[in-house]
C-alpha cells in the first residue's frame, strides 16, 4: 500500500511538472510570436505609425522635429504619440479650439483626433507664423525641457506659458525688441493633489517603449 501511494505521488508530481512545462512553453511561444508580429523597437514603431498616417491622410504633412514622439504599449494596444514641443496660438485664432497633438494606434490603425474631427482644427503654422515662433525661440530660449511650452500672440507682445505637474511660469516679451516685461513675470508651484482624490490604479497601464 505504501509503495502504491508513493508511486501515485511520483506520478502526479511528474504529470504536474510536465503540464507546467507545456503551459510555460505555450506562453513562451505566444510571447515570441507577439514580438515577431509587433517589434518592440521604438524607431520601428514610429516608422509603422508614419506609414499609417501617409496611407490615411496623404494630404497631411508635418515636421517631426517639432514634436516629441514616444511609443507606448500595454496588453491591448500599441500607440505612438506625437506631442507638439511648442504650442503657438496666433492672434487671429485666439478664440479657436486648436489641436496640436495626435496619436496613432498601431493595433487598430486609428489616428486621433483626425478620425473624429478631421484636420480642420489641427494647427499647422504658416511661414509667417513659424517666423514668429522662431523669434520667441531665439529671444526667450524656448523650449524649456521638462515643461509644456506655449506661446500666445497679442497685438504688441508674446505671452509665454510653461507648465509641468509641479510648477508653472508666465512670461511676456515685446513683439518687436524681444525684451521681457519683468513686471509681468509670474512663477509658482502647484500644491500636490490630496491622496483621496487620486484616480483608481490602472491595472494595465501604457508603458513607454524606449531605445532605438
Amino acid at each position: 500500500m505504501t509503495k502504491l501511494f508513493t508511486l501515485l505521488v511520483i506520478f502526479f508530481s511528474v504529470s504536474s511538472h510536465a503540464q507546467k512545462n507545456i503551459i510555460n512553453d505555450t506562453i513562451t511561444k505566444k510571447e515570441h510570436f507577439i514580438k515577431r508580429a509587433m517589434p518592440l523597437n521604438k524607431n520601428q514603431l514610429i516608422d509603422q505609425a508614419n506609414k499609417i498616417i501617409i496611407s490615411k491622410y496623404p494630404e497631411f504633412t508635418f515636421d517631426s522635429l517639432k514634436y516629441e514622439i514616444t511609443a507606448w504599449k500595454n496588453s491591448k494596444k500599441t500607440i505612438v504619440k506625437y506631442r507638439r514641443i511648442i504650442r503657438f496660438t496666433p492672434l487671429n485664432k485666439k478664440n479657436e479650439n486648436l489641436q496640436y497633438d495626435f496619436e496613432v494606434n498601431l493595433t487598430d490603425q486609428n489616428i486621433l483626433p483626425f478620425d473624429y474631427h478631421g484636420l480642420d482644427k489641427f494647427y499647422v503654422p504658416t511661414t509667417e507664423e513659424q517666423e514668429k515662433i522662431d523669434f520667441v525661440i531665439t529671444n526667450f530660449g524656448l523650449p524649456h525641457s521638462g515643461f509644456d511650452n506655449g506661446i500666445i500672440e497679442d497685438s504688441d507682445k508674446y505671452y509665454i506659458n510653461m507648465d509641468n505637474d509641479t510648477s508653472f511660469g508666465r512670461y511676456c516679451i515685446d513683439k518687436i525688441t524681444g525684451e521681457e516685461f519683468m513686471d509681468e513675470r509670474i512663477q509658482g508651484s502647484y500644491e500636490p493633489m490630496p491622496t483621496e482624490n487620486y484616480p483608481e490604479i490602472n491595472t494595465d497601464p501604457l508603458i513607454e517603449i524606449k531605445g532605438s
